[in-house]
């Protein structure tokens, strides 16, 4: 029975708007995944723009981002009220505040940031670490990524996958999903 579900971020619950960037925002949004802490993320786009990398990359954020489903968690949470929801990301941890504001905290239970949690995705150490925090078992956990190597790693080590697209509708799949797992 699924306990959990972790959402990944960009690509799963946000897709990037179609807007023009600035050659600074460009490569710090390329940024945005691969940093295992802020501080190494802080290094690197610092070499970039001798501005302020925080205020900067946290408007960027809000500028970049759309949401692809709205109340999607609101959908899981009225027919399967006792199923967790977190975002599990590989991401600088300035994206909490957009998280925070875009999500409404009434049906999100938590928010796991790779940054904040030093251990990135696809390494097995980051779905451990969600497995361990809320004392589940692989089974019990309902991962969704668009990158392929994220699920497999999932998948891998007994966590339940649904491979996400652009074309994917969330809340069918998810609840649909929940339904065939009672």
């Amino acid at each position: 029975m699924i306990k959990m579900i972790a959402f990944d971020l960009v690509g799963v619950l946000v897709s990037e708007k179609d807007i023009e960037l600035t050659e600074v925002e460009n490569k710090l949004e390329r940024m945005f995944g691969p940093n295992i802490n802020d501080s190494d993320f802080i290094t690197l786009a610092s070499k970039l723009t001798n501005k302020d990398i925080i205020k900067i990359t946290e408007e960027l954020i809000f500028k970049l981002y759309k949401i692809r489903e709205s109340n999607l968690f609101e959908k899981i949470k009225t027919k399967f009220p006792k199923v967790k929801i977190i975002i599990a990301t590989n991401h600088v941890s300035y994206v909490r505040e957009y998280l925070e504001k875009e999500f409404d905290s009434n049906f999100l239970d938590d928010i796991v940031i790779s940054a904040e949690i030093n251990k990135i995705k696809p390494d097995k150490e980051y779905y451990k670490y969600i497995l361990n925090r809320y004392d589940l078992l692989p089974n019990e956990l309902l991962f969704l990524d668009d990158n392929i190597d994220n699920v497999i790693t999932a998948k891998s080590i007994g966590i339940n996958t649904i491979k996400v697209d652009k074309n994917t509708v969330l809340s069918e799949e998810v609840l649909r999903f929940l339904e065939d797992n009672k």
